[in-house]
């Protein structure tokens, strides 16, 4: 019997040990990349009470605008580094029935995977980002006047659920401030339009 035992032991000790599950070395296709391009499509609103513009000029007439949210479609494209920092530029366009705008600019921002950590019940992506922005807004009425091109910031979070292994759907909610002065004289009323903003939306990321 205890030849047996010592053959069998000794069986045992010769085949190959697997690693355990919960310890299985991270597949090399999963490692963080050094660089990774980011491409997003968002479709959303750009409100706020600041768009509402009045103003009494110095040939007596009166500008008025009281729209106070536009449709919003834009593109953000750029990479991200080691898997956290990006890097992204941005072009946009804005309407509504009487106003057009159209502005870009760079952000800078910062990503993480909770799921990750934290498990079930939270986004599998929070990106928080900030950066500059520039841009030009008409209103479309005859006379109304034009405004100069505005140069703000603006800075959000987004958090997304993955649809693949290179594609999330994205929620948004940022924060802008990008000012457009009036371009005629005023004598009472509004000398600008936009200023303290909000954008909120959503969208799709791809990383290739």
């Amino acid at each position: 019997m205890g030849i047996w035992m010592a053959v069998l032991i000794g069986a045992a000790g010769m085949c190959p040990q697997s690693t355990p599950d919960y310890r299985r070395p991270m597949d090399e296709e999963a490692a963080p990349r050094a660089v990774e391009g980011v491409a997003v499509g968002r479709l959303g609103v750009w409100a706020g009470r600041e768009f509402n513009f009045e103003a009494v000029r110095t040939d007596g007439k009166m500008s008025t605008s009281k729209q106070e949210a536009l449709f919003s479609a834009s593109l953000l494209g750029g990479v991200e580094l080691y898997d956290h920092f990006m890097i992204l530029g941005t072009i946009e366009g804005d309407m509504a029935s009487k106003i057009t705008s159209e502005v870009a600019g760079a952000y800078l921002g910062w990503h993480q995977r909770p799921k990750e950590h934290y498990g079930k019940g939270v986004p599998d992506e929070a990106t928080i980002y900030a950066g500059v922005l520039t841009g030009s807004i008409k209103v479309h009425e005859t006379d109304f006047g034009d405004f100069d091109r505005g140069v703000g910031f603006g800075g959000g979070l987004s958090f997304g659920w993955m649809l693949s292994s290179h594609m999330s759907l994205d929620v948004y909610a940022e924060y802008r401030y990008l000012k457009f002065d009036y371009q005629k004289d005023v004598v009472s009323g509004d000398k600008g339009i936009g200023g303290s903003t909000g954008w909120f939306g959503a969208g799709v990321t791809f990383r290739f």
